[in-house]
């Protein structure tokens, strides 16, 4: 029972998010209520604020980053900007992601994806230390890429194809790295335990900053034993 609420909630959080996105687009594009057109650009920002108090170790700071990002967007919105203030939740919410994996590949912390991958196996070979090191990596710069293809199509391309970038791409362009990092994965390490995407979805959501710093020492100095890099 409990599987099946699961799913249905995912189902649910799927099509909230892709009718989400459908709304965004249209609104970018025609004439919409003050209401919907702040409610849609301040949701996201909600959702990190959320996300913030609920998991962030730096409340203050994160708070203190998404209000400014809410003046932001409600100053746009009120000089005639408004197209541009979609934006930004997109923005903060990739800039987010990318510092929510990219801090983890600092000098004396253990990669992001490498302690997801021990929450789902346990014990990793080095092999594996290695290779979940360079996909934390991979997902910092796909983040920044998604801030920087936005920040160019905004600037040099049509309203029309950068709206559909932040929109209906989005959740295209997640899925395709998930899916094309899990096959690159199972072609590479045949013979490693392959965790499908909706685990390594699962270990993601579940996720929590306190997980890496409470790692057992012995599970760091086996990491450091067999070679790898914090």
């Amino acid at each position: 029972m409990n599987r099946k609420v699961g799913w249905a909630a995912t189902v649910l959080l799927i099509a909230t998010g892709v009718a989400y996105q459908y709304l965004v687009y249209a609104a970018a594009h025609g004439a919409a209520p003050v209401w919907l057109r702040l409610g849609l650009k301040a949701l996201p920002l909600a959702l990190l604020a959320w996300w913030v108090v609920a998991r962030a170790r730096h409340k203050a700071a994160g708070l203190a980053l998404l209000l400014a990002a809410g003046a932001v967007l409600y100053w746009l919105d009120g000089v005639g900007l408004g197209a541009a203030a979609y934006g930004i939740p997109h923005a903060a919410i990739y800039l987010s992601l990318a510092w929510l994996f990219g801090h983890t590949l600092a000098s004396g912390r253990e990669p992001l994806i490498t302690t997801l991958a021990r929450r789902v196996h346990g014990a990793l070979a080095p092999a594996m230390l290695a290779y979940t090191r360079h996909v934390t990596l991979s997902w910092t710069v796909f983040c920044l890429a998604q801030v920087a293809t936005s920040m160019l199509l905004f600037r040099y391309a049509s309203l029309d194809l950068w709206s559909l970038f932040i929109t209906a791409l989005n959740v295209p362009l997640l899925a395709l790295m998930f899916v094309g990092e899990y096959l690159y994965r199972i072609w590479r390490y045949p013979q490693h335990p392959q965790a499908s995407i909706v685990q390594a979805i699962r270990a993601f959501a579940e996720h929590k900053q306190p997980v890496a710093a409470a790692l057992a020492p012995e599970a760091r100095a086996g990491a450091q034993s067999r070679g790898s890099t914090p």
